[in-house]
């Protein structure tokens, strides 16, 4: 492999992989922070799989890889633009970090996000490090069954964290200064997964703005993802190599691996996008169904849908009401809770009974009727939460099944 640095841009670049300007040699050994440009993708030189898989093994062997120009500025600049009045409204500091801002709500507040998001490279990465449990020798176990992956038998996954970090110049104010505070992201939930051999996490951060040493890039402690105990301290303190890359460019790391924000000494802010995937049957960090509703989530792509959430994992996970899944539910135009019969499902009227629509053609009418001016009296006090609700009880009765037509 030949590592090679462009003279004329403070970024590096290598037509194979790592870089020998970004080795170090830590408690963990050797490593190298290896880079990959998406161009050898994008020029058919390499399909996704392909290259995925050499990404892959640079996680492998040294807990982080990064991807350049993974899309094209004006992507990220587009992404920026979305959420900056969110960005604005947003103060300084929240999660202790002082002269930084971050919000989340990505796939509701910015369009943009979604091709970063769904990014096929790192879709595909999350396939393998978190479904197939690639980095601990498929090491997935279901029903008392161990992989390695045959067709359908991965752990399901699915959308963590979105965030937008946005590292302002002067590393914070004297009451809180921006201090590097390295960590390992898995500690979050209650179970000892660093014992049974899983990767519950997978994280990336896209560089909306350029990353620079001196802007602070994000910190990593190469080869960290295999110390044990995977929470103990040992090695926080280790020399770090920072993921100095151009705009669009993105890197990936496990949870088990160390890294922080850098500090900012430059006079410009730092502007980052952290996206994580993690096990499907784990509770999220960004409440994903709470942080883009379903009158919003609807009108989205089916693969984002499923990516924050909206279907079953496994079994009976996730479903709603009657043993609905998301989609058969909540994803629908008219399905109200509060409904009774918006579940959808198909009623015997010999046996169920008539559900929610009366019997008698008259009183179906004498109920819509009631119903529609409910729904006008709410408007006209402005309630229009409680009209929305009428109005999905109307729509349900008229699917409603009824037995008779007679009057």
């Amino acid at each position: 492999m030949t590592c090679i640095r462009r003279n004329d841009s403070p970024f590096f670049t290598s037509s194979d992989g790592c870089l020998e300007a970004m080795k170090t040699t830590n408690i963990f050994g050797d490593h190298e922070l290896c880079r990959y440009e998406y161009d050898e993708v994008l020029s058919g030189d390499l399909d996704i799989e392909a290259f995925a898989v050499q990404v892959l093994n640079a996680v492998d062997r040294h807990g982080f890889a990064v991807i350049e120009n993974a899309v094209q500025g004006p992507a990220c600049n587009q992404v920026v633009s979305e959420m900056r009045s969110y960005i604005e409204a947003t103060p300084h500091g929240l999660h202790g970090l002082g002269g930084t801002r971050r919000c989340g709500a990505l796939v509701a507040r910015s369009a943009s996000s979604h091709q970063m998001i769904a990014h096929p490279v790192i879709l595909e990465l999350a396939k393998r490090i978190l479904g197939e449990q690639k980095l601990n020798g498929d090491a997935v176990r279901i029903n008392g069954r161990e992989g390695p992956g045959e067709q359908g038998f991965r752990y399901p996954w699915q959308l963590h964290l979105t965030q937008i970090i946005d590292v302002g110049p002067g590393g914070g104010g004297d009451d809180m200064p921006h201090q590097l505070q390295l960590h390992r992201a898995n500690g979050m939930w209650l179970h000892d997964f660093q014992h049974v051999g899983i990767d519950p996490q997978m994280e990336v951060m896209w560089a909306l703005s350029d990353f620079t040493e001196e802007n602070g890039a994000t910190h990593a402690v190469l080869g960290s993802h295999r110390e044990a105990p995977r929470n103990g301290t040992g090695g926080y303190g280790e020399p770090t190599v920072q993921a100095v890359m151009p705009k669009g460019s993105v890197m990936i790391w496990t949870g088990w691996s160390i890294h922080g924000a850098g500090v900012n000494r430059s006079a410009d802010r730092r502007v980052g996008m952290n996206i994580n995937y993690a096990l499907g049957f784990l509770a999220q960090e960004e409440n994903q169904l709470l942080a883009c509703p379903p009158h919003i989530a609807r009108k989205l792509p089916e693969q984002m849908q499923r990516l924050m959430g909206y279907r079953q994992p496994a079994a009976a996970l996730n479903y709603v009401a009657e043993c609905q899944p998301p989609e058969d539910s909540v994803l629908q135009e008219d399905f109200d809770v509060l409904v009774p019969g918006a579940h959808g499902h198909v009623m015997n009227p010999a046996l169920d009974g008539p559900g929610f629509a009366p019997e008698n053609e008259a009183a179906f009418e004498a109920k819509v009727a009631d119903l529609e001016r409910q729904k006008s009296a709410a408007i006209a006090v402005d309630d229009l939460e409680q009209a929305l609700h009428l109005k999905h009880a109307i729509s349900v009765l008229h699917r409603s099944p009824r037995t008779t037509k007679q009057q």
